[in-house]
């Protein structure tokens, strides 16, 4: 082609007479008609081919672009706190009762209204959660709020077309070896345990990490509903906020290096014992004297762990509108959540 293409530019050219040019170009191309005309098919299709992935290549410019500016508009409006115009999300999990020495939860039907019925403990457990992320409350530690809907909200996820699943992403085993994960890490998995001694009446729990990770524990539920402890689901509804804090980004209030220290957190009253604490989501161990601090932040140790401060939303909100993890559902910025 490199060939064709040099002799055809070469061609002697007469300005006087147009038509020597193109009887010559004539002449020329007759002598190569069978490569001239494959050569061409040749061109024309590989012409088309490149349209064809210029028009991709323009798709894929055009939806970068939609991403970029998706991304630019959520982070103008997560730092603006224009909640309004901000989507919602959905956080899926599953429950797992792990039977203990104790005994454990038992999988009893809606008419079992026995304490210790597993279905609607986890019910309660799901309901008093969503009814914190709705309302987030003051604390009197923080030096600014964010008040009102989190736009998070919690669901216990079920596939209908999974037989096996026939007590609705609520589940029992005698121990947590035997747990199977039928739906992988589509959800958040929420494991039950107990671990000390019958009627000592803990409230307990941690996270698997702070990155989106998908496993958190909650100790000594069955031992307070059992034994009519102080600890109810309710306890155990913003003790899961807290650990789902964690695997959403955020460090203890009382963190040392909490990145909100600076911004609306006074760490030290969070701590309430001493200036804070050095590790970002280790217990204390005594070290602050968080209960009777007077926080109810979220990230804190205390009885309500039921708000946030403006910075720490930020944070939290920003993590999970990036996110990739499977078990986090984004909604339309109009569609209401329960």
């Amino acid at each position: 082609f490199s060939i064709l293409l040099q002799n055809v530019l070469t061609l002697p050219m007469n300005q006087s007479n147009p038509m020597i040019i193109k009887m010559n170009l004539f002449c020329f191309n007759l002598k190569l008609v069978p490569f001239s005309i494959g050569l061409m098919i040749i061109l024309f299709s590989n012409i088309h081919c490149c349209h064809k992935t210029t028009g991709l290549q323009k798709q894929k410019s055009s939806s970068l672009i939609s991403i970029q500016q998706d991304s630019l508009d959520l982070i103008t409006n997560i730092n603006n706190l224009d909640t309004a115009k901000l989507p919602r999300y959905t956080i899926r999990v599953n429950i797992h009762y792990i039977h203990s020495a104790n005994g454990g939860f038992h999988n009893g039907p809606p008419s079992d209204d026995h304490v210790t019925n597993g279905n609607i403990w986890a019910k309660r457990l799901i309901n008093h959660i969503n009814s914190i992320l709705r309302d987030l409350q003051y604390s009197a530690t923080s030096k600014a709020q964010f008040l009102g809907d989190s736009r998070m909200r919690v669901e216990l996820y079920s596939d209908p077309t999974e037989t096996s699943d026939s007590t609705h992403g609520v589940w029992y085993w005698k121990s947590k070896d035997q747990c199977k994960y039928l739906y992988g890490d589509s959800v958040l998995h929420i494991f039950i345990v107990d671990y000390d001694q019958n009627k000592d009446c803990n409230l307990k729990g941690y996270a698997c990490g702070l990155d989106f990770c998908n496993e958190l524990v909650l100790q000594d539920a069955y031992d307070n509903a059992l034994n009519q402890c102080i600890f109810g689901w309710w306890s155990f509804a913003s003790l899961f906020c807290h650990e789902m804090g964690h695997i959403m980004g955020l460090c203890h209030s009382f963190y040392c290096d909490n990145e909100c220290k600076d911004v609306d957190l006074d760490i030290a009253r969070e701590c309430n014992k001493n200036p804070c604490y050095s590790d970002c989501g280790g217990p204390n161990s005594g070290f602050c004297n968080n209960w009777p601090s007077g926080s109810n932040n979220m990230m804190g140790y205390n009885a309500n762990q039921n708000a946030l401060s403006p910075c720490q939303w930020k944070k939290l909100f920003t993590n999970l509108v990036f996110t990739k993890a499977k078990y986090v559902v984004r909604h339309d910025v109009k569609e209401i959540l329960r």
